[in-house]
C-alpha cells in the first residue's frame, strides 16, 4: 500500500508591491477577464477578493496587511492549488518585476489511503492538540488554529467526492491533510529545499489487520482514534508498539519523494523554471 501525496492549496507573497500596481492588476487583468467577488477590511487584509478562473478553478487574492499602516508598498498574497497557477502566467513575471521578492508561505499537504476512515488512526504528538469531530471528520486544531503549522483533518475523501463533485470511485479512501507553514517565511526560490517534516506533529498507522493485535489494544486504538481517550504517555507507547505491525505512515518520507514535482508548476508559472 502506498499512499499518494499532493498539495490541496499553496500561498504565497509578493513583498512591496506598489498600490498603484495593485489597482492594475486588479482592474485591468483580473476584472476585464474573470469573475471577481470583493471584499473588503475583513480579518487581516485590507482588501479580499475571491477569482474565479474556469469551473472549479479559483485564486483568492489579499492586499495591504493591517500591520502595513504605512507608505505605499504592500503585501500581495496569492491562494490556490498548484496547477491553477500556470492559468494566469502571463502576469507572474510582472508582478515579480514590481515586488522585492516572491515567499512561500503555506500550502495543505494532502495524503490520500487507500483504507476506509475507521482503519486510519492518528495520534498527536502534542496532547494540547485536541481532536474534535464534526460529523465523520477529524481536526487536529481548534478553528482559529486552521492556518498555523500542523492543523490536521482526516475525512472520507470517496464519500466527498460523491456529495460535492458527484463523482463515485471504487474501493475506500482516506485524505489527512496537513497544514505545512515554516516558522520563517522561505523565498520561493529556496523552498525545494524545505519539504515538509510532518512527522513531528504526529504519529499515523494505517490498520491493515484488527485480528493481529489483542483485544485490549483495539479498544484503546479505537478511543485513541475517536478521542475518547488520550490515555497516559506509557498506554500510548503500548499502543505505538501494537500499531508497529501494520503499515505505519511515514508523513517526512512520503512528502520528500513527490515535494519537486507538486511545486513544478508553481515554479514555472512564477519564476519561470523548473
Amino acid at each position: 500500500m502506498t499512499p499518494s501525496v499532493s498539495v490541496d492549496k499553496i500561498v504565497l507573497e509578493y513583498k512591496d508591491v506598489p498600490l498603484s500596481v495593485f489597482y492594475r492588476f486588479f482592474i485591468r487583468v483580473l476584472l476585464q477577464k474573470y469573475k471577481v467577488r470583493w471584499r473588503t477590511y475583513r480579518k487581516l487584509y485590507c482588501y479580499q477578493f475571491h477569482v474565479r478562473l474556469e469551473k472549479g478553478e479559483y485564486l483568492h487574492v489579499f492586499y495591504k496587511n493591517f500591520r502595513e499602516k504605512e507608505g505605499f508598498l504592500h503585501t500581495l498574497r496569492l491562494e490556490t492549488r498548484p496547477e491553477y497557477y500556470k492559468r494566469l502566467s502571463e502576469i507572474w513575471d510582472w508582478l515579480g518585476q514590481k515586488a522585492s521578492r516572491v515567499d512561500f508561505v503555506s500550502c495543505d499537504m494532502a495524503y490520500d489511503v487507500p483504507f476506509s476512515l475507521e482503519n486510519v488512526v492518528m495520534m498527536s504528538r502534542d496532547v494540547r492538540r485536541v481532536l474534535r469531530l464534526y460529523e465523520t471528520t477529524r481536526y487536529f486544531g481548534a478553528p482559529r488554529q486552521r492556518k498555523q503549522d500542523g492543523y490536521c483533518r482526516v475525512y472520507d475523501k470517496k464519500q466527498e467526492l460523491l456529495d460535492r463533485h458527484g463523482i463515485e470511485i471504487e474501493g475506500e479512501l482516506t485524505r489527512i491533510e496537513m497544514v505545512y507553514k515554516p516558522v520563517e517565511k522561505v523565498e520561493l526560490a529556496q523552498i525545494r529545499n524545505r519539504p515538509p517534516e510532518q512527522n513531528k506533529h504526529y504519529y499515523a498507522a494505517v490498520i491493515i489487520d484488527w485480528t493481529a493485535m489483542k483485544q485490549k489494544k483495539v479498544e484503546q486504538i479505537r478511543n485513541i482514534r475517536d478521542g475518547t481517550n488520550v490515555y497516559t504517555p506509557y498506554i500510548r507507547k503500548g499502543v505505538k508498539e501494537a500499531l508497529a505491525s501494520q503499515y505505519v505512515l511515514d508523513f517526512n518520507g512520503l512528502a520528500r519523494k513527490e515535494w519537486e514535482n507538486i511545486l513544478e508548476p508553481v515554479y514555472m508559472a512564477v519564476l519561470g523554471a523548473a
